[in-house]
């Protein structure tokens, strides 16, 4: 089998400077304290989980409060 021809041409899918600069995180899209706040929310988000999981085993198994 032969390989297939490949373009050596790519002008219209490169990317420039800029677009480089900013896949390469050249651009920064949150301060601190907004990551400081997507953290605390992530803390949150599971230990309501943790509640929620807790809260279901507890039924399952006939735990205190199933009446």
């Amino acid at each position: 089998m032969s390989k297939p021809e490949v373009s050596k041409t790519l002008d219209r899918n490169e990317l420039d400077a800029t677009q480089a600069e900013e896949v390469a995180g050249g651009i920064d899209l949150c301060s601190m304290d907004e990551y400081l706040k997507i953290t605390e929310g992530f803390k949150q988000a599971y230990e309501n989980l943790v509640d929620f999981t807790s809260h279901v085993i507890e039924r399952v198994a006939g735990g205190p409060g199933t009446a």
